[in-house]
């Protein structure tokens, strides 16, 4: 795999685990019934992502040996039709933007 490309993969993780760190902060509301359900849907969101993204930590520590693009994003689809209100929806996207800034960069 090229380098722009193990480049912006590492990046989505970057990302996601961007977004699963704030579970660590998340104030004792649980013990009010009236933040269940936010809290329950962000830990939820937090957990479909690691879920997700694990593999991608594991291939990106063995500089992506062996890894298959087409089963990692068709994964991240079924994930995403499952879940359609969940943050997932823009991983696509910020995976396209870095890879697009990344080739400018080299490109130059």
């Amino acid at each position: 795999m090229e380098p722009q490309r193990q480049k912006a993969y590492r990046y989505l993780l970057y990302q996601g685990m961007l977004e699963i760190r704030p579970i660590a902060w998340m104030p004792l509301g649980f013990l009010n019934p009236w933040n269940w359900k936010q809290i329950t849907r962000q830990v939820r969101q937090a957990g479909f992502t690691a879920d997700w993204l694990h593999n991608l930590a594991l291939f990106s520590a063995i500089d992506f040996e062996r890894f298959d693009e087409t089963r990692f994003w068709n994964e991240f689809r079924r994930l995403r039709d499952r879940h359609p209100k969940s943050q997932l929806m823009r991983y696509e996207e910020v995976f396209e933007r870095e890879l697009a800034d990344t080739e400018h960069l080299d490109s130059e």
